[in-house]
């Protein structure tokens, strides 16, 4: 196959409809082939947002100018870009890959959500052009319906739950994400266009945004377990966001939401629950492994061994 064009899409020069289809498209022809998605939900929202904010895209395509390759690089909170990239199966070990990393930053650090076959090929890519594994990203997962039971959350009289009200706690449910992940890469730079992005998504459910707030003063958010659904209506649930207050940690507020929220997808009938979490969140592991998760897989990020570190935290962190 002959060398493939590469193109830069950035605010000068944005992703068309057509291209962001395209895109789409050909991250789940990949997902149908290596089983699990190549894009996280960050870089595939940023695709269907067309997002140029601090957001580069680049595209390979072949000569007939179909699209055989995709990347984006996009920026972090502790300075360090992060990227993922998927090659179309039918045009991989064609130097493809190896032309879209050509036009990333050099200190880019690279994700790979592949799973089974499909992460020793990502490995091997890496190793090949002088990247080594820099993060780890577990995802866990229990039963909601059997295993190990988790204990009753338990909240002193100072606090009382509700459910995050739109139009009314986004502001706040920000302000409590940033404090919470103000060290974390991806997650304490959360915007209101990011909030609002995944607000607008079929599987958003208020219902399943669990607040912990002051019982005296119920707009102060102590900390929040944001569960989810995807696709609705499945089997499988996640703890996708949970975030406890700085000037709040142990307090024992971080178990007792994550609990709040278990209780809340068992109540939906769901099969499972799933969670992603960094490996060196020793105390995020801890607790989940003791509310009854366990290993599924493991995502990694990749750099040069030169390059910044790759940073800690995680989302789904249960820390306080």
């Amino acid at each position: 196959m002959p060398r493939p064009t590469v193109a830069l899409r950035d605010a000068t020069n944005p992703l068309t409809a057509d291209e962001a289809a395209a895109v789409l498209a050909l991250a789940a022809d990949a997902a149908a082939v290596d089983g699990s998605p190549p894009l996280s939900e960050q870089f595939r929202l940023s695709v269907q947002a067309r997002d140029h904010s601090g957001v580069q895209h680049v595209l390979a395509a072949s000569e007939d100018g179909a699209l055989v390759g995709y990347a984006q690089s996009r920026d972090s909170a502790d300075g360090a870009p992060s990227a993922e990239l998927v090659v179309a199966p039918g045009a991989r070990r064609t130097g493809v890959g190896t032309a879209l990393l050509g036009r990333l930053a050099d200190g880019i650090r690279l994700w790979s959500h592949a799973s089974g076959d499909a992460a020793h090929a990502a490995s091997a890519f890496a190793a090949a052009n002088g990247l080594v594994p820099v993060r780890a990203l577990h995802v866990m997962g229990r039963s909601l319906r059997s295993g190990p039971l988790w204990p009753p959350a338990s909240l002193d009289d100072r606090y009382a739950v509700r459910s995050f009200e739109p139009g009314r706690d986004e502001e706040a449910w920000l302000r409590l994400n940033a404090a919470a992940f103000a060290h974390h890469p991806e997650q304490g730079s959360w915007t209101r266009a990011d909030l609002d992005l995944r607000m607008a998504e079929p599987w958003w459910d208020p219902a399943g945004l669990i607040l912990v707030v002051e019982a005296d003063h119920p707009d102060v958010l102590a900390a929040s377990h944001w569960t989810k659904v995807d696709p609705p209506g499945g089997e499988v649930g996640e703890v996708y966001v949970v975030a406890v207050s700085p000037d709040r940690q142990g307090q024992g507020l971080g178990r007792a939401v994550t609990v709040l929220g278990l209780d809340h997808l068992r109540s939906l009938g769901l099969d499972r629950v799933v969670l992603y979490v960094d490996e060196d969140n020793v105390a995020a592991v801890r607790t989940y492994t003791a509310l009854g998760f366990e290993d599924v897989e493991v995502h990694r990020q990749f750099a040069r061994p030169d390059g910044p570190d790759a940073g800690s935290g995680a989302a789904s962190s249960p820390s306080g």
